[in-house]
Parts: C-alpha cells; structure tokens; sequence
C-alpha cells in the first residue's frame, strides 16, 4: 500500500493545509448531536457519567469528541504506580505503513499520526491514534484509527452506539471464546444528506482496544454512496494480529480491567428504572396530555402531545444521598447560564428551570427546556424537553410543556413518596 505523503513528527510536510484540514475535518465529522447533547448533559450535572458507572465500568470514562468521533476512552493517568514501559517502541512513522498495509489496495495520505507512548491530543499514554485519506479509485475517504489500553471490559469498551442519540442504519456486536468482542457499527449523519460513519471496534477482555471508522468522503462532500470497506473487510482490518506490533508499544497498565464481582463491588443505590419514572410521571401530566414511551437512552424518554403540540420529555431521577446534595452545592456555587433561573422553595428545594439552543450558552433559538428539582436530602428529579422525536433532533418553536408545567411535575411531592 502506497503512502503518497513523507511526514515527520506525525504531520504531513505540505505546508501544514493538509493537517489544518484534518484538525476543521475532526470538527466537521464530530456527530452534530454532540453540541446540545453536550450541553443537555452538562444541565443534568453529570447525570449520565454516573448511570454509566452503574454498569460495568470499572474505571472512569471520558468522552472523546475528535477525529474519531466520539468513542468513549478509559481515563488516562490513572494507574497510581505510573504506566510501565513499552515492551517496544514505533514511530509513527511505521505506525502508519502498518496500518497502510493492512488496507486494499489505493493510496494513503496521511493527515495526523500520533506517536505510541507519547500522550497525543487527550494527555493519554496509552493511546495513540490517527487519520488517513484512503482512495481505492471510488472516491476519497476519510478513516481513523485509535489503538489503546483501557482499563474497560468489553461489555463497555466495545458497544453500540445509542440509536436514540444518533441514527444508525445497523449494529452487530459478537463475542469470541477469548473474551473479546467485536462491534461493527454503521451510522448515518443527521445533518448532512447521505453522510455515512461505519465503525468497527475490538476489545479484549485485558483492556486491549483497536477501533477504525470511516466516512464515505471528506468533512465537506460525500464522494461515495458508502464507506470504502464493507463490514467483513472492517472485521479483519480491527482483528488483524498486526496491531499486537502497536499495542506493544503502548505502556501496560498497573491496574487491567477484572471482570466485576457482585461480592466485592460495593452497593449502590439505585434510581428508578424507565419503566419507574415513566409510571411515576404519566399521572403528573397535565390533563388531556398524551404520550407514548419512546426506547433507548438515558433515564425515560417519551412524546408528549398537549394542545396540538408535540415534543419529547427526557426525565431522570436520583435517589437520595451525598452525591445529589454535593451536586446540589455545585449547582449553587456555579455560574449561571444566560436563561438560567433558581428558585429556593420553602421547604428548601432549590429549583432550577433553564432554556437555551446548541450549546448551553446558546440562546438564538432556544432549543432545550429543562427544570430539575434539588431536594434537601439529595434527591434530584430533573426534566428536559426538545421539539423532536428523539435525542438528535431539536427544533425551535413553542414546547408541548412550559416551563412552569415542568416546574411542577419534577417538584411534585409525588416523587418522594
């Protein structure tokens, strides 16, 4: 496989266009949803970080929005010990050939490199990445590669993405014998018309982890109806023993995932389930309000329909504890957003109703509305609503529910019953 671009220090050497392009392309191909997911999940305070941790995560996460488009990453640094050496040592230099080698045949650009062992964009030493051109003679495409070793099993570090959160035209997870398992993932871009982003992910049970996606074109056009390899050539592109080469070059971590015990994990309190909060927050509707639940997501997620308008209801709830009233203390310490009101009811629940767009500090148009309930003994009750039909869409125009309306459903004594 031909590499048309010599580099040095991971960047192509024509004048930085090409890497300036990969740094507006790793923007450009970021999914959309992420800008009002991101600022829907920073209303909520952490909300999702802490149901994600009620799963089988046994370390932290972070959320990785770049060129690689939104994997979630083990947390770097955290090996208390400090990260041992590399059993061997690549450039990325011959990071690339090897990755080069292991496509059909075309030409390659190289756009970025990272060099294994050495903390690239994320300050993470134990992940490196990249992002090529591949032209088979189809069209040119973008693909990216992150090889890394996380402290996740494969139940978490190799997963489907959320159909409620971006749209997916298909999703194929498989497990090996050994452990590992192998998740093929083909999504679509909402914003852009025939936009594709297929991705393949393998991980193994010790925290090894290679992942590939790629794009029927560049950042701006597609050129192609679909991505340059099909779903098998993704398959053995991720599972080829070649990258052993790379994750050897990657420092081992002092603490590799286990596989959870139920005797020795602590217990953790629980919130409702969806099927709980949907029961819980139907009757709180207001009367002649109409839903229907609609699946996946975080927390209960459901279309309400109320005086000939329609719009989608996420609703999260928390149970009492610490961890709501240290959330709780944050809230009133932080700074708020431009539409962002509080409230301190008599009873001392501190009520916190906000609207804003794409981005939390977006206000031109609003797009989100939320009211979350803090309670004074940490119990937390929250909901947000858009004008769409599931997490990715958000349109502007008068919600089914006003604010007020949402005011009183999550500060209803209902919920602490």
């Amino acid at each position: 496989m031909p590499v048309d671009d010599e580099f040095e220090g991971g960047r192509t050497d024509t004048s930085g266009d090409d890497f300036a392009r990969a740094l507006r392309g790793a923007a450009a191909l970021a999914p959309e949803p992420a800008l009002y997911l991101l600022a829907v999940g920073a209303e909520r305070r952490g909300r999702q970080r802490r149901n994600r941790r009620r799963s089988v995560l046994a370390g932290g996460l972070a959320v990785l929005v770049l060129a690689t488009g939104g994997f979630v990453v083990g947390a770097g640094g955290s090996d208390a010990a400090g990260p041992a050496e590399p059993a061997v040592h690549m450039s990325s230099e011959e990071v690339v050939q090897l990755v080069s080698g292991l496509l059909p045949p075309g030409s390659v650009k190289v756009m970025y490199a990272g060099t294994p062992g050495v903390p690239g964009g994320t300050g993470d030493r134990y992940r490196t990445d990249g992002t090529l051109t591949f032209d088979d003679g189809k069209g040119e495409s973008w693909i990216s590669y992150t090889v890394d070793r996380t402290e996740l099993m494969p139940a978490a570090g190799a997963v489907c993405m959320d159909p409620f959160g971006m749209p997916q035209d298909s999703c194929e997870r498989t497990e090996a014998p050994d452990g590992s398992a192998v998740v093929i993932d083909k999504l679509r871009d909402q914003t852009r018309e025939g936009h594709r982003e297929w991705r393949a992910t393998w991980a193994a049970a010790d925290g090894r982890r290679v992942q590939i996606i790629e794009h029927n074109g560049q950042p701006s056009a597609s050129t192609r109806e679909n991505p340059p390899l099909d779903a098998e050539q993704l398959r053995a592109l991720v599972t080829a023993p070649a990258w052993e080469r790379v994750l050897d070059a990657l420092p081992a971590r002092a603490n590799p995932p286990e596989p959870p015990s139920p005797a020795a994990s602590p217990s953790v309190e629980q919130g409702p389930s969806a099927a709980e909060l949907i029961a819980r927050v139907a009757p709180l509707l207001p009367p002649g309000a109409t839903h229907t639940v609609v699946p996946g997501g975080q927390g209960a997620n459901l279309l309400v329909a109320f005086e000939e308008r329609g719009s989608l209801l996420s609703v999260f709830a928390e149970p009492p504890g610490a961890r709501g009233l240290a959330e709780r203390k944050a809230v009133e310490e932080g700074l708020p957003t431009p539409l962002e009101v509080h409230e301190l009811l008599a009873d001392g629940t501190l009520v916190v109703v906000n609207r804003f767009g794409n981005g939390k500090t977006a206000v031109d148009p609003v797009l989100h509305w939320v009211a979350t309930a803090y309670f004074p003994d940490g119990r937390q009750v929250s909901i947000s609503e858009q004008n769409g039909e599931n997490g990715y869409t958000a349109r502007p125009g008068t919600p089914a529910l006003s604010l007020d309306q949402l005011k009183a459903i999550v500060t209803d004594p209902a919920w602490r019953s």
